[in-house]
């Protein structure tokens, strides 16, 4: 009563710290919401790029020229419209070189206007190619820091939606937000004080500020107003062509029950549906368009008719001084060029913001774009290395004058995966292995025999205990010098689409002919190479699918012999294989381990693949239940290894 009672407590206290950890995760999802700083963190490759194939100086050059060329285009085309109400001011006054002059100044700085938007253009792209590398590098080395549980838990479409849609959404940002809207805004507030200042009429200059701002509220109210019929419209798109492609797949069911009818009668209506959206969608396109031509041409008309009454209080109050034969300069007001300007300053202020319903959904979309990408590279890694973490030394470095020839030490490993209930995991692993053993472990499913090989590999560090390897706890370790020590021959080989050389040399990726050949003439399959047309250069397809099963456990036994590492891991490397091919792969492991100084720790799932080994220790709830050699746990009555074992014979005699 009373170990159940503890029991219960202990539960309760490890769910509780589940709830702790829960909490701690809500906590850092919430600071991974998007804000302004991480938005600047992400857009500052636009700003500040790095080192690419060109220069990083090179390239902040460019990022710099570019604001230049936008601040000059901007400078110009706002400058010129004064310009040409000189000009017309001049033809008035019947001053015609000076009329010429003004006009081909006002030309000039229309065609330098352009031209220096051309050239933002043309830098800013290399700007973006530079921003691109350099976020689509950081993306994916940020992924391969990221645990193995993450990787695991995540859907890889997703992933890979997030990091493109992301580095578009910073492109999107930049092209529209950075370097189309806010130049359009500064050009409003540009123009408002040169009506206030330049032409002294603060009327005008209040006039189009306001009309610019209903401007961008109603097309702002109006385009989210229109986005429901944009979804309406591509749910009836998708409604009619799911239809039209479930009956013409369906076809011989059609005309089993006679139902061609039918069939045109809910695809007609689908149809129907589609068009009376579309002309929703049309038609609020049209309200839209009308709204901005409405308060376009309102501003215009009154801008243009307090230019007027500008223009007449000028001219009166000239008239006035040349009476009284006062100075003109002290009269205030706009001159009677100046109507051309107002003009121009409004037709040039209002067609960039024609496109603005377009710009907020396209900045919409590229804020949640960013969020997504700034919430990926916001994920922590589970596993990293310290700060004075140490390389592991070698086999042959660590045991020079030593007796004890342990290389591999789990020391009370406790570990059970964030999914797992707190009955499951290792619950005080500990085992032993000395240099140029073979070591199996054995066990039911789900015992943690995997768990084992991914904690010697630390692509999880172990919630309690030590694991030790060349007398160094791998925690305090560089996971680098940790990984080339071991060689890895999993039970589902991983292959890049790409040929067999490449496959083979990843273990040595500077590796020789010969030293391929050797590797693959260990691991029986060169052989097959030779017998290819393209040899070598053979393409093994995605995920190796060209490949048999056997012939792809070869490749990874020969990239591992090729890395020839002092720790090798087999995982259940034979348990998908028929048992013909197991056989011979089963000869080509041995040769991998079988070399007198590496260390093998094999995950069995085929007892007789493993009857030769050193020790072989069996799992049970988390713990070492039995360790020994195939005899020494045949001898053991009720033993576990020893009801396996009886278990898979009785099921190879089954099948004979």
């Amino acid at each position: 009563m009373k170990v159940t009672c503890r029991y219960s407590f202990q539960v309760q206290e490890e769910e509780e710290e589940m709830d702790e950890v829960g909490r701690e995760r809500l906590e850092k999802k919430r600071k991974k919401e998007l804000t302004l700083i991480s938005i600047l963190r992400l857009l500052r490759p636009y700003f500040w790029p790095s080192k690419t194939s060109s220069s990083a100086s090179l390239n902040r050059l460019r990022s710099v020229l570019t604001w230049v060329f936008v601040l000059l285009s901007k400078a110009s085309s706002i400058l010129a419209p004064i310009y040409i109400g000189r000009a017309s001011s001049a033809l008035i006054n019947e001053d015609y070189s000076s009329a010429i002059i003004n006009g081909i100044i006002y030309v000039s700085l229309t065609l330098f206007s352009k031209i220096f938007k051309e050239c933002q253009s043309l830098i800013y792209l290399r700007v973006k190619q530079a921003a691109f590398v350099q976020l689509s590098r950081q993306t994916f080395s940020h992924l391969h820091l990221l645990s193995l549980d993450w990787h695991l838990r995540k859907k890889l479409g997703d992933v890979l939606r997030s990091m493109d849609r992301g580095i578009q959404g910073c492109d999107t940002l930049m092209n529209y937000g950075f370097l189309y809207l806010i130049p359009a805004l500064f050009e409003c507030v540009s123009v408002c004080v040169v009506f206030g200042f330049k032409f002294k009429y603060w009327p005008l200059s209040i006039c189009i500020f306001y009309f610019i701002y209903i401007y961008i509220i109603s097309t702002i109210l109006m385009t989210l107003w229109r986005k429901k019929f944009r979804k309406s419209l591509n749910k009836n798109d998708n409604d009619y062509h799911e239809k039209i492609t479930d009956s013409l797949v369906n076809f011989e069911t059609v005309k089993y029950f006679t139902a061609e009818a039918w069939e045109e009668k809910r695809f007609g209506d689908s149809v129907a549906k589609y068009q009376n959206q579309s002309v929703n969608v049309q038609a609020s396109l049209s309200a839209l368009n009308i709204t901005q031509q409405v308060l376009m041409q309102a501003c215009m008309g009154l801008a243009l008719a307090l230019s007027v009454v500008s223009t007449r209080d000028r001219m009166e109050c000239e008239s006035i001084a040349d009476e009284e034969g006062l100075s003109k300069q002290e009269c205030d007001g706009m001159e009677a060029g100046d109507f051309v300007s107002v003009t121009i300053y409004i037709l040039q202020l209002f067609t960039p913001l024609n496109f603005l319903g377009t710009v907020y959904n396209a900045l919409v979309m590229a804020f949640v774009d960013l969020g997504n990408l700034s919430e990926l590279l916001a994920e922590d890694a589970d596993v990293v290395d310290r700060i004075d973490a140490v390389d592991i030394p070698s086999s042959d470095e660590y045991l020079k004058g030593r007796h004890e020839k342990d290389v591999i030490e789990f020391r009370d490993v406790k570990f059970r995966y964030p999914t797992q209930p707190v009955t499951k995991g290792l619950k005080g692993f500990n085992l032993k292995m000395k240099r140029g053993t073979v070591t199996a472990i054995v066990g039911p499913t789900g015992a943690g025999k995997t768990t084992i090989s991914r904690l010697l590999l630390r692509f999880y560090d172990a919630t309690a205990g030590s694991i030790f390897i060349n007398g160094v706890d791998i925690k305090s370790s560089t996971q680098k010098s940790l990984r080339g020590l071991i060689g890895v021959v999993p039970q589902d080989t991983p292959m890049f689409n790409d040929t067999i050389r490449y496959n083979i040399a990843y273990g040595k990726r500077d590796a020789t002919l010969q030293e391929l050949e050797a590797a693959a003439r260990s691991a029986k399959i060169l052989d097959f190479i030779n017998s290819q047309d393209l040899g070598w250069d053979t393409m093994v397809g995605e995920r190796g699918l060209k490949l048999s099963g056997g012939e792809k456990q070869r490749v990874a036994i020969a990239r591992c012999l090729l890395k020839d590492p002092d720790v090798c891991v087999l995982d259940e490397a034979t348990s998908a294989l028929d048992t013909i091919t197991e056989s011979s792969v089963q000869e080509a492991l041995n040769g991998l381990s079988q070399n007198g100084r590496r260390t093998t720790l094999v995950i069995a799932h085929r007892l007789g693949t493993i009857k030769k080994a050193d020790q072989i220790c069996v799992l049970g709830d988390g713990v070492v239940d039995e360790l020994g050699t195939h005899e020494e746990l045949m001898k053991i009555e009720g033993g576990k290894y020893k009801e396996l074992w009886n278990m898979q014979l009785k099921s190879t005699k089954g099948e004979e």
